[in-house]
């Protein structure tokens, strides 16, 4: 098993990151970590850990050349994803290796996370909407990411699909999920949250033009690539590629919830829901502003709330 942590410029968080990983409960872990042309004091706290951690240098190449990297260098058949910004909680490796031993060989599992704020963790789930049905697990990928960075895989599914496209600046990692999934890997999960997932301004998720422009990439890559899609899935990859990204939309609907304009946010959640079938939450929040606007204040004041809590 090895723990793979790509690291740019990552000096404030990234002793938090590694002690987590050296610190799992699964027995014989392997850590690798690939600087990649970091100019603060990344490197030296790496060094720190001496023959604790295996390290691979290279010029800053980006995100997926790292990843991709530290994953050539590993030793396990079993890869574990850990940004430099997030901490695998203690039995994050154990959980998701139990997972995997009662599935198929041909399968890769997600565990979810918790959000972790300025002032510590905020108790809200990274995935927070009901899972989808496992025969209908090809649909729910196209329509968004179901799955976590906190994910495991075998190393072969990463050598058989040519690892994280280097041509993506975001979104690389729905890419290879969307990709596995559409090429017969099955998506299990880790319901419990076994990692603490740290978002900042600065962080690669952050950017909502920035991950819809990403969103098309991996789209319009899908639809060159020439894996097979029934007529269901082709139909619905182009009507997802005429328009927005589901979670785009929905950015754009909060901000006009908070601008008072219930009516355009009950029409951009709508044509959310329109790429995104399978969460009817979204459905219900759009016909609920459309047909009691006065319910706005309160999805307002929630929204209010999840902002506040994200950034203590």
């Amino acid at each position: 098993m090895s723990i793979v942590v790509p690291v740019y410029q990552s000096e404030k968080t990234l002793g938090a990151t590694l002690s987590g990983a050296l610190t799992q409960t699964y027995p014989d872990v392997e850590v690798v970590v690939c600087l990649d042309g970091p100019t603060d004091r990344s490197e030296a706290i790496v060094d720190a850990y001496g023959d604790e951690v295996v390290v691979v240098r290279q010029e800053n190449a980006g995100l997926s050349a790292a990843r991709n990297a530290a994953i050539e260098a590993a030793g396990g058949e079993l890869i574990t994803l850990c940004d430099a910004d997030d901490i695998l909680l203690p039995r994050h490796v154990e959980a998701s290796v139990d997972v995997w031993l009662r599935g198929s060989p041909r399968s890769f599992v997600s565990a979810n996370g918790l959000f972790l704020g300025r002032e510590g963790v905020t108790g809200r789930r990274v995935f927070d909407r009901p899972r989808a049905d496992p025969a209908r697990q090809r649909m729910a990928m196209l329509e968004g990411n179901i799955a976590t960075i906190f994910s495991t895989f075998p190393r072969r599914m990463w050598e058989e699909l040519g690892g994280f496209s280097t041509a993506l600046n975001a979104m690389e990692d729905y890419d290879l999920w969307l990709r596995a999934v559409l090429s017969g890997w099955q998506l299990r999960f880790v319901e419990e949250p076994t990692a603490l997932y740290r978002l900042t301004p600065g962080s690669m998720s952050s950017g909502a033009e920035r991950m819809n422009r990403a969103n098309h990439d991996v789209r319009r890559r899908l639809a060159e690539s020439g894996i097979p899609l029934d007529e269901e899935e082709q139909a619905f990859l182009q009507k997802t590629l005429e328009g927005d990204w589901a979670g785009y939309t929905i950015g754009v609907a909060a901000d006009a919830l908070a601008a008072g304009d219930t009516a355009r946010a009950a029409e951009l959640l709508s044509r959310a829901a329109d790429v995104s079938p399978s969460d009817r939450r979204l459905r219900l929040k759009a016909e609920l502003l459309r047909r009691v606007p006065v319910t706005g204040r309160y999805y307002r004041r929630a929204e209010r709330r999840r902002l506040e809590a994200m950034a203590r």
